[in-house]
């Protein structure tokens, strides 16, 4: 069952179950098979809906803070470069899902539209898996300092919409108790937003 998103009680809600989450997956167009244009490197992300308390949820980490790392300590999807061992970038996505966080994963549902880094000639694959139960997420410390699910009506919620600067141009950025969700990471939250068609604040 789908509900607006609403403001009720001072809390944004939105019971989108996900079983309905599959199914507008499975009816919208999914974009297989290897990369068209080649690019300097390839990786590959995993959005990973399960049944929350209030609907669904999504899994996301907080990167370990290290040197010479420009996303340390940043929100993200579980994910990274391509192995030349992984047989497709659906593997890659497979694979970093259960190092960083411990989470199996069987096949995709959907595969978004590939994004392209705004100042690098890389390419990020990502891939939808949808279960039917909320696994305990074991974050890999060497890379992961925190992995947690959180509501996708958190996610829509207009007052956790907030602009971050990024070279002096301000980026929209969702403020998750501290926790900035911005940049790539916002831009494929987005897309899958899109595709399960959830509206989102202006």
């Amino acid at each position: 069952m789908f509900m607006d998103a609403s403001r009720r009680n001072g809390r944004h809600n939105l019971d989108l179950e996900v079983a309905e989450i599959r199914r507008r997956l499975v009816a919208g167009s999914d974009a297989t098979g290897e990369p068209s244009v080649q690019r300097s490197w390839q990786a590959a992300t995993a959005v990973v809906v399960a049944p929350g308390d209030d609907g669904a949820d999504i899994a996301f980490i907080r990167r370990s803070e290290r040197d010479g790392d420009p996303w340390s300590g940043h929100m993200a999807l579980p994910g990274g470069r391509r192995d030349p061992a992984d047989a497709d970038l659906a593997t890659t996505a497979r694979r970093e899902t259960r190092e960083e966080i411990g989470v199996e994963l069987n096949g995709h549902v959907a595969r978004l539209p590939d994004q392209t880094g705004r100042t690098s000639r890389g390419l990020v694959a990502t891939f939808v898996h949808v279960l039917q139960q909320r696994p305990a997420l074991h974050p890999d410390p060497r890379e992961v300092a925190e992995a947690l699910w959180i509501p996708l009506g958190t996610l829509v919620d207009p007052a956790k919409t907030v602009k971050v600067k990024w070279t002096g141009i301000p980026l929209p950025a969702i403020d998750h108790d501290g926790r900035i969700i911005w940049g790539l990471t916002h831009r494929i939250l987005t897309t899958f937003l899109e595709a399960i068609e959830v509206p989102q604040p202006d």
